[in-house]
């Protein structure tokens, strides 16, 4: 996949760059992104967030897709301000809630936020789950499990530490996964998980 093989159309992008003005307002009061990330906002948040669009299942009816730990919206409101309507944004910080409340009036999109830990929600209703930056793969997992329909799958992107990560997991975890390059680092991965189960006894 390349950054050209993104397709965004001009609403889209009208949307997004007022995603990304609403970011660098309330970042004054609210940490939302990295301090040396703020001024790269499209590269290191929304393209990065946008390549896993095409790497989501078809929708199916009531199914969600769960972005797990949104913070600021990533990758969650991206992939709902490019069409998703499945989405969940999971979140415990209540004023990052109130600022994708924000993003999400502002900008017309129809996304769920709720203000929640991962670990609380209900199972067995995911078609997916996409989490970024929120922690180690194996963690991840761990949170995953009770939320994953039988053959939903998890997308997570991962950074320079991915294979590590991996190793880790792979420890508790039987899985069956392929990566795919990311477009916006060479050094990362996005890891598509289709079928997870713990190792006996861990």
């Amino acid at each position: 996949m390349r950054e050209d093989e993104i397709y965004f159309s001009e609403s889209i992008l009208s949307s997004l760059d007022i995603y990304i003005e609403l970011i660098k307002k309330w970042q004054k009061n609210i940490n939302l992104v990295s301090k040396n990330s703020i001024d790269d906002l499209w590269n290191r948040h929304v393209l990065d967030s946008a390549q896993l669009y095409s790497l989501l299942p078809a929708p199916k009816k009531g199914l969600y897709i769960y972005d797990i730990g949104s913070g600021a919206g990533f990758p969650g409101m991206v992939l709902g301000i490019m069409g998703r309507k499945d989405i969940i944004l999971c979140e415990s910080n209540k004023r990052k809630c109130e600022f994708l409340k924000e993003v999400s009036r502002i900008t017309n999109t129809n996304i769920s936020i709720v203000n929640i830990r991962a670990q609380k929600l209900d199972g067995r209703s995911a078609l997916a789950i996409t989490s970024r930056a929120l922690a180690s793969l194996d963690t991840l997992l761990e949170i995953s499990m009770p939320i994953l329909r039988e053959k939903g799958v998890c997308v997570f992107p991962k950074g320079r530490t991915w294979k590590e990560e991996l190793m880790v997991a792979e420890k508790k975890f039987i899985i069956n996964y392929n990566t795919v390059q990311s477009i916006t680092s060479s050094d990362s991965k996005i890891i598509i998980i289709t079928k997870v189960r713990k190792k006996y006894g861990k």
